[in-house]
């Protein structure tokens, strides 16, 4: 941007310098030495006239004439202009700031411009820095919502970040923890209308990927004005009851890898540490003749530090989910 701008400041400045060329040569003017020596003469025959005399018809005939010479000198053709064509002065202007700006564009180092850009990087630094821009370039979907998690955890309650989590979700086809952040939108908007359209319009969406849409004609005004109605705590106990569903499928189905991965994740991103510990043990008891699904659901999920769980801390973290499960349902 630089470069531009001195571009334009350069322009400007030979279009002040070349203005004198352009301008037309002074017109010469009749020198006053000479239209002083006439009008003194007409003055002394004037004088000669009034005094009166036998000569008067000579002096007015004289009068006369230096007056013709004097008007004569007065019309004389100014000086004409003899500088430069203006079309060979324009040609010139043009062809060299083309020349110029051109020439800086091939050689030029604008970038030397911006601060710390004098400063000499070594091979490696360079080339990891090389790399690591490429790399950002190169970050896929996937890799950019677990960056977008791990904000989260540190700052769960923008509204932004939550719906820019629930879009992203939506697009990689992982609608249960979609409607999970849609949920965690309408929570931290209190209820706006915006949000809740939205989240209705996510589920007719959903319903339609599952093919269920044909029954499902979406919310009726009872239900968003019932949906407007619910406090914090009944939209967290809404939240609660979709993430245990997910964690009832894979009771009913435990080989869905998938499914391991959605609940992790739902788990993570609510700060469940205590509920997801136990739902590893869970996974890698289900996976125990598969440690390769174990490391790939962990990683896949954002958990791969808990791979190194010991084989007792599993099953107490199984025994501590199972007592959890029951007190859900109320049946201790």
């Amino acid at each position: 941007m630089i470069w531009l701008v001195m571009g334009i400041l350069v322009l400007a400045v030979l279009l002040f310098v070349t203005q004198p060329l352009y301008a037309k040569m002074a017109p010469q003017a009749v020198q006053d030495t000479e239209l002083a020596d006439y009008l003194t003469q007409i003055e002394r025959l004037e004088a000669q006239i009034a005094e009166g005399g036998e000569n008067t018809r000579t002096l007015e005939a004289a009068k006369n004439d230096l007056q013709r010479a004097l008007l004569a000198s007065k019309n004389k053709p100014l000086g004409v202009d003899t500088g430069p064509s203006r079309l060979l002065l324009s040609s010139l202007f043009v062809v060299f700031s083309g020349v110029v700006i051109g020439l800086y564009i091939l050689l030029g180092r604008p970038e030397l411009t911006q601060v710390g850009a004098l400063q000499t990087l070594s091979p490696p630094d360079a080339l990891n820095q090389k790399m690591a821009r490429q790399g950002e370039a190169n970050l896929s979907l996937e890799q950019l919502v677990k960056r977008l998690e791990g904000r989260l955890q540190k700052d769960a309650n923008t509204a932004e970040g939550w719906v820019l989590y629930a879009r992203s979700l939506m697009s990689l086809k992982r609608y249960d923890e979609a409607i999970i952040a849609y949920n965690r939108v309408v929570e931290l908007t209190d209820n706006n209308s915006d949000a809740r359209v939205e989240l209705e319009q996510a589920k007719i969406f959903i319903a339609q990927q599952s093919g269920t849409a044909s029954g499902a004609s979406g919310p009726s005004v009872a239900d968003m004005e019932a949906a407007s109605q619910m406090s914090e705590q009944d939209r967290s106990a809404m939240i609660e009851d979709m993430v245990e569903g997910l964690s009832q499928k894979l009771l009913d189905n435990p080989k869905d890898t998938d499914g391991w991965v959605r609940l992790l994740r739902a788990r993570s991103v609510l700060g469940q540490s205590e509920q997801a510990r136990a739902e590893i043990a869970r996974m890698k008891i289900t996976f125990k003749d598969e440690p390769e699904t174990i490391t790939r659901i962990l990683f896949a999920s954002g958990w791969g530090e808990e791979e190194n769980i010991s084989p007792q801390d599993c099953i107490m973290n199984f025994l501590e989910f199972v007592c959890f499960l029951h007190k859900k349902r109320g049946t201790l």
